[in-house]
């Protein structure tokens, strides 16, 4: 059998999968080459002649998730800011290992070109969406009311990852939903 179709059919799927299944249960720490061809079932070095490295595994499957993002974001940005800023949040608390590893440049390579141009989709999607919206107060600059908003909602997907946005509803004893929460926070 050829190294590209192995015992597994398509081993680049396989090992792409496997090591999403590893991050969302065990975390980026859990990812090691070694452990994704373990699991895999195939030798410690099956996944060199794939991607070259774990860093670079690790960058096509970020491509993924960004590619994932944009097909999430896609239906809701006619809808506005607010819409999309809860799909956003939606994605990153449903996968929430692979949204971390989207933005760990410890550990992907962003010169990858899967990686850059699913990122530059994504970006150019939200970019378009945030060039219809008003700036925030005290933003003087397209890039400096684009990082006031991507902030915004990217902070509320990491508190609520963490669970920091039931803990916030919680202390405050208000009978709100998670997604209710994130649509007031994003008015």
């Amino acid at each position: 059998m050829s190294a590209k179709t192995y015992h597994h059919g398509n081993l680049r799927v396989v090992l792409l999968a496997t090591a999403r299944d590893l991050l969302e249960e065990q975390g980026i720490a859990a990812l090691g080459l070694r452990a994704i061809t373990r699991r895999a079932g195939v030798s410690a070095t099956a996944a060199i002649p794939h991607f070259g490295s774990l860093s670079g595994l690790l960058s096509v499957l970020a491509a993924a998730g960004f590619d994932e993002l944009a097909e999430a974001l896609a239906p809701v940005l006619a809808q506005g800011a607010a819409a999309a800023g809860l799909a956003y949040v939606r994605f990153a608390l449903r996968n929430p290992g692979l949204f971390t590893l989207m933005f760990r440049s410890d550990a992907i390579d962003r010169a990858v070109p899967a990686l850059a141009a699913a990122s530059a989709r994504t970006s150019a999607m939200l970019t378009r969406l945030l060039g219809t919206m008003p700036g925030p107060q005290g933003a003087r600059t397209r890039a400096g009311m684009r990082a006031a908003q991507w902030g915004r909602v990217h902070g509320l997907a990491v508190l609520a990852i963490d669970g920091m946005l039931d803990a916030l509803l919680a202390a405050e004893g208000e009978d709100l939903s998670l997604d209710a929460l994130v649509a007031d926070a994003l008015r």
